[in-house]
């Protein structure tokens, strides 16, 4: 038989580096939550003592309520923070490297590093969705999933003659094909025979409904490869500062956004890192090829628009979030 103080007071031990007045205000709801499920539970019939227990036990385990609340309310911790930097630490270290002139004399370890960042880019994310399956999708990891869905699909469509995995080398023309698929769904299994149980893909939906800057910030994961795609056939040495500045900014921006208390705040970090990133994206390709004689302005600032009206699109979710409880509250 749960009562409903320790059950509240278990669940306050897991809410620590949330703010005093935050945390005051999470109790209160959830208090308030609680009592209103036991007061329809005593409705059908229940005593008044077994109602709330009852409530309590269909709502959830003490910790994992806890954990939960904290990390929708608070921010992330510093490991959690540097979990959620690698991805943008990695593609960011690729991009640089790659835009290196190769008449620079570069080392030899440097290219092979250049190499193996970018094999890294293609695993992190499948590696990324693993563990944050068995965490249970905490904000770090949403650009994980989706890059790893990306990258997959767009890897089924690419040939890379003369790589060699475990005995086997690509050919001229062979695509990778289902083989693109093969890190996801493994870390997929091992997520699933770890944790037993689907319940984490439920989360990763119902944390969105929660706070929907959860899938902005996973759309900001797309950004490493926008990137490329926007600087594709530019000059290298004209190229290597700008992915200087823009690895910066996607640390940067997941820095901010990781460790930051408020939605306000959250919102203002994507906000900022989004449109800036967006906009060197858009401009300094364009200026290089208005350089050399070609560039559709038109068409590359209605893309960069696209690209920041869809990032955002999730507040939608947010405004309609806002209309339920308005009229389950009326």
């Amino acid at each position: 038989m749960w009562s409903l103080k320790s059950y509240l007071a278990k669940v306050e031990a897991c809410l620590g580096g949330l703010l005093p007045n935050t945390r005051q205000a999470v109790m209160e709801e959830l208090r308030g939550h609680l009592e209103a499920r036991a007061a329809a539970l005593q409705a059908e019939g229940l005593e008044k003592e077994a109602s709330m227990s009852e409530a309590i036990e269909r709502f959830g385990e003490a910790r994992e309520i806890g954990t939960a609340l904290r990390d929708v309310h608070g921010p992330s911790s510093w490991g959690e923070t540097l979990a959620g930097m690698i991805l943008f630490l990695i593609s960011g270290l690729g991009l640089i490297l790659n835009e290196i002139p190769h008449d620079w004399g570069v080392p030899l370890w440097l290219t092979h590093l250049a190499g193996a960042l970018l094999l890294a880019y293609l695993l992190v994310p499948a590696i990324g969705f693993g563990i944050g399956w068995i965490r249970g999708f905490p904000r770090w990891s949403y650009p994980y999933w989706g890059l790893a869905l990306l990258v997959s699909l767009y890897m089924m469509h690419v040939a890379t003659p003369g790589l060699r995995i475990l005995n086997y080398t690509f050919g001229r023309n062979d695509l990778w094909g289902w083989r693109a698929w093969i890190p996801v769904s493994a870390m997929a299994v091992i997520a699933l025979l770890i944790t037993r149980s689907l319940r984490p893909l439920f989360k990763l939906f119902t944390n969105i409904w929660a706070d929907w800057t959860r899938l902005t910030y996973g759309m900001f994961g797309f950004m490493p490869l926008l990137i490329g795609i926007g600087f594709d056939e530019v000059d290298r040495l004209y190229s290597l500062p700008f992915m200087v500045a823009l690895t910066f900014l996607m640390v940067g921006t997941a820095l901010a956004y990781l460790r930051s208390t408020r939605q306000w705040q959250r919102v203002s970090a994507l906000l900022i890192g989004i449109i800036l990133v967006a906009a060197i994206v858009a401009v300094a390709p364009t200026v290089y090829w208005l350089e050399n004689g070609w560039v559709n302005v038109q068409g590359t600032v209605i893309g960069g628009t696209i690209v920041v009206l869809v990032m955002f699109s999730p507040a939608l979710i947010g405004l309609l979030r806002r209309s339920v409880q308005s009229i389950r509250a009326s």
